[in-house]
């Protein structure tokens, strides 16, 4: 068995290799959190003494790379099927590749998105508030400690999920992309051999089965039905659990993309 000292120096090499996989994607990742965490005005002369701006981005960093796998994964894979399974069924005879994206990516990152959300609030709030009390509790007493964290919590919680959401949309997106590809790559194919798509995936179907042959005429999928589009581009409107922004971005700048995609995803 390995000894202690063996493991914490495995453990240790480890997270060097995250550190510098997250270097390599995104250098200066804390530069630019620091750029955009939130110190509450009520801290006063406690944040300055405590180095809250140098302290919080490492806290929230650290935080958002121990949940962000589990949430990013279970959000993404369900997504994923979810999309698939509909503009497949949806955009079957629709001979055009970029409508057939379009959709797919708008339902994708707007599931993933909100999926994420839900699955990360809390448990990103219990990790944030365990980081910032190992950073801190050396250094003020116990009913200051809790003041505190629960302020920089409430302050950098949105930030947190915000950057988690992006994580999860950015990799569904792509994930979806490469479940589609053959579909995408039948539709290129059909129009530069000048096939009609639509009459052979039509009779594809009537001979798979009653599907979709039995809907009314109105429901049945239709190449470029207006209505159709609709239902999918509602999905880009659907509110969020948080602000797409949180507050105090500097000129309304997004917040930083995070390397975390690379290095814990």
């Amino acid at each position: 068995a390995a000894s202690p000292a063996a493991m914490a120096a495995a453990a240790g090499g480890a997270a060097a290799a995250a550190a510098a996989a997250a270097s390599a994607a995104e250098p200066g990742l804390l530069t630019k959190l620091h750029t955009y965490v939130q110190i509450s005005p009520q801290l006063g002369v406690l944040a300055e003494r405590l180095q809250l701006k140098r302290l919080v981005p490492v806290a929230v960093d650290r935080a958002m790379c121990e949940i962000i796998t589990p949430v990013v994964e279970r959000s993404v894979t369900i997504a994923c099927m979810t999309t698939y399974e509909l503009v497949t069924k949806d955009y079957a005879t629709d001979p055009d590749e970029t409508r057939l994206r379009a959709a797919a990516h708008l339902m994708v990152s707007s599931l993933a998105g909100s999926l994420a959300l839900v699955t990360c609030k809390e448990p990103l709030r219990v990790s944030l508030s365990s980081q910032l009390r190992q950073m801190l509790q050396q250094q003020v007493d116990l009913q200051t400690l809790e003041q505190a964290v629960q302020l920089l919590v409430n302050d950098n919680l949105d930030l947190g999920c915000t950057i988690i959401e992006r994580a999860a949309t950015d990799k569904a997106i792509r994930d979806i992309d490469k479940s589609l590809a053959q579909a995408y790559e039948t539709r290129v194919a059909a129009k530069q051999r000048g096939a009609d798509f639509y009459q052979r995936a039509t009779l594809q179907q009537q001979a798979a089965g009653p599907f979709p042959g039995a809907l009314p005429d109105s429901l049945k999928p239709k190449p470029g039905n207006p209505s159709q589009q609709r239902v999918y581009e509602d999905y880009g409107r659907l509110p969020r659990g948080v602000q797409p922004l949180p507050r105090g971005y500097p000129d309304g700048n997004a917040p930083p993309s995070s390397p975390l995609q690379v290095s814990c995803i």
